[in-house]
């Protein structure tokens, strides 16, 4: 049988990627910690999620449903069902490719369980603020007692040290501390604007899989783990660079600019044919705008802006023909007719139209799953594509507890006994019965 990792745990059905043989241990919860670990699952890795029975990833969203209008009502179908913990978008996006396991880690039961878990990790990953975890019992002196060499993460919101590591944070504070709203604003407008996204959990996410692996390699040099302190918060600010960098050499602030360029002119948003349609361009090259003069059928405009600081100086009269053009084409018609002539330029799409975008389908990227109690549903897929060791999305994330039995007997050895004792005593469960009442 294919087994991963020193506990043995089996590869799952569709289980695949260069990453198989690696076992994480994955406490984290919301976004940025299973962001990490999603990227790891999504190349092969066996991703065991642990939450606790009495606080559940909050992206769960909470056991007794909110007013539809709630932010967190994002159930399948619009429908919280009986088992709404189960039934959330925006955990069910994150945390694929994963088996569930729910228990009362601070109970001495499920303290042991975990420790036992502990001992056949390759990686550990958590996401509390600054010292939480350790204060519970399980900081990395802990688990490398019963796994010496094991890569252990600790991603908080501002790191481990420092006059500010225990302060909490979630993405859109990330966001702010990290700088990027100092550059996401209109122009003449002095109000903070944060991103759609929390970029800071991401971010985060993705600096985190990747020194990850660079620990994998060291160890795989030296035989030796080690304790890997991330901040998310600086993370952040390396995504910031070129204003930190103007503003050490300057002393000044990057001006918020909307939707144009420092760098490129024209560029911005430019509304089109249809309800709410835009189309996104932006010229960097002397080239490029001949293709947009010519696209739009004003090469008169070659000669009255020859220039970028020409361009870049009477950028809004420049926007007005455009946007006289984008106004009589739909956006996909004006994107490929703009593409046709060199011209970077792409529809601003809504969910509906990435879902329904003729190329992402083309290429194969919606991935199928089937949910426990959501059903079958598309995912979004890998942005790569190896060809040697493809990786796969092969598994729904997992309902509250799905696996917990699985780990016990099959991975620990429990008896049918002991589980039944672990479940008697609330130490685990699938329904989170405390929080229901």
């Amino acid at each position: 049988m294919t087994t991963t990792g020193s506990g043995a745990v089996p590869l799952r059905p569709g289980q695949q990627g260069p990453l198989t043989g690696l076992v994480v241990l994955d406490c984290s919860m919301v976004w940025a910690g299973p962001y990490c670990t999603k990227l790891l699952g999504d190349l092969g890795a066996t991703i065991i999620k642990i939450e606790a029975n009495r606080q559940l990833d909050s992206v769960r969203g909470p056991a007794v449903p909110p007013p539809s209008s709630s932010p967190l009502s994002l159930y399948a179908g619009g429908d919280p069902g009986a088992d709404p913990w189960n039934r959330n978008g925006y955990f069910n996006k994150y945390n694929r490719n994963k088996l569930g396991v729910c228990m009362n880690i601070l109970m001495p039961e499920g303290r042991a369980v975990f420790m036992e878990l502990a001992e056949l990790a390759d990686v550990v990953v958590e996401n509390f603020g600054g010292g939480v975890f350790e204060r519970m019992g399980f900081g990395y002196d802990v688990i490398r007692a019963v796994n010496e060499d094991v890569i252990f993460v600790s991603m908080p919101p501002s790191g481990n040290g420092g006059p500010e590591a225990k302060y909490v944070g979630y993405g859109v504070a990330i966001e702010q501390l990290g700088g990027i709203v100092a550059r996401t604003g209109y122009r003449g407008d002095d109000t903070p604007m944060k991103t759609g996204i929390n970029y800071g959990d991401p971010i985060a996410g993705m600096h985190t899989a990747s020194y990850i692996m660079t620990a994998l390699m060291h160890r795989r040099k030296t035989g030796r783990g080690q304790y890997i302190d991330l901040s998310q918060r600086e993370a952040t600010i390396g995504w910031t660079g070129e204003s930190v960098l103007a503003y050490q050499m300057t002393g000044q602030d990057p001006t918020w600019i909307g939707n144009r360029d420092d760098y490129m002119a024209p560029s911005g948003a430019y509304r089109c044919a249809g309800d709410d349609a835009w189309v996104a361009l932006a010229v960097g090259s002397d080239a490029e705008w001949r293709g947009l003069c010519t696209a739009i059928g004003r090469a008169d405009l070659l000669t009255q802006y020859p220039t970028h600081d020409l361009r870049a100086q009477h950028h809004d009269a420049i926007d007005a023909v455009i946007t006289a053009w984008t106004q009589q084409h739909a956006a996909d018609e004006a994107m490929t007719v703009l593409q046709q002539h060199g011209v970077a330029a792409g529809v601003c799409a809504d969910n509906r139209r990435v879902v329904d975008d003729p190329h992402l389908n083309a290429r194969g990227f919606w991935a199928e799953v089937n949910h426990s109690s959501v059903g079958r549903h598309i995912l979004a897929g890998e942005a790569w594509n190896y060809s040697r060791t493809p990786a796969a999305i092969y598994a729904a994330a997992p309902a509250l507890g799905e696996h917990t039995e699985y780990m016990l007997r099959e991975i620990l050895s429990k008896s049918d006994e002991e589980i039944a004792r672990l479940r008697a005593a609330g130490v685990i469960e699938n329904i989170p019965e405390g929080l229901l009442q």
